[in-house]
């Protein structure tokens, strides 16, 4: 194995971490030097926040294999096709009449274990928000790090992402909200850059990769239990 050293580095890191491990396609990310042993296959599940005493988990190879929907791996990129709150895609505005249907785009997304929020294109982010807006009705505040933050504890509604392929990852409150300065906030944020699902929105998800395959699959999980 060849093990690299950097000084240059940008980014939060907590002083607990040791290293950084690359999972990429590059000839030198720790898969790439593993291929022969584990067939390109990985898969973790990141346990939740509050769980501050349990480890999160990663396997190779032949344990790695998680079972349900897969979705294509293009480079780094899965691809997003739709969202929907509370079963419901985003609306649209007919006229004065407001109707349910999937909105048709295709948003490049990674997957980043290092963010610890995740980010939408403005336009979806938008959209996004407008449904919360429509099912939640509570009055939204914004702060220094979140913007879409509610005073009360609110009944927040499931929020689902399509994938190509049909998979999905379906989201709780125990998710897509965390409390930040006495207020209650939703873990994604617009960008104008491509689609991020961080660690929060990932957490108690088994995502198992195969890069010879090329394909992501996931499972919800309690991975305290894992």
């Amino acid at each position: 194995m060849v093990y690299g050293c950097s000084k240059n580095n940008i980014g939060k890191y907590h002083h607990t971490i040791a290293g950084i491990a690359g999972f990429g396609p590059g000839p030198h990310s720790l898969m790439s030097q593993l291929s022969d042993m584990v067939g390109g296959k990985f898969a973790y599940c990141l346990v939740h926040y509050s769980k501050i005493n349990t480890r999160s988990k990663i396997s190779f190879g032949t344990s790695a294999i998680v079972s349900g929907r897969s979705t294509p791996l293009v480079s780094e990129y899965i691809t997003l096709e739709a969202i929907s709150v509370e079963n419901m895609e985003f609306p649209i505005m007919v006229g004065h009449e407001k109707t349910y249907t999937r909105i048709p785009f295709r948003s490049p997304t990674i997957l980043d274990t290092g963010a610890f929020l995740s980010y939408l294109p403005t336009d979806l982010y938008q959209q996004l928000e407008n449904a919360l807006i429509s099912v939640i009705k509570l009055v939204t505040i914004k702060n220094d790090k979140f913007k879409h933050c509610y005073t009360i504890y609110p009944n927040f509604p499931t929020i689902i992402f399509h994938f190509s392929k049909g998979a999905e990852l379906v989201f709780t409150m125990r998710n897509t909200i965390i409390k930040y300065k006495d207020l209650w906030c939703l873990v994604i944020n617009p960008t104008n850059d491509e689609t991020i699902i961080g660690s929060l929105l990932q957490m108690d998800y088994m995502i198992g990769y195969d890069l010879e395959n090329m394909n992501v699959s996931f499972r919800a999980t309690n991975c305290s239990d894992h």
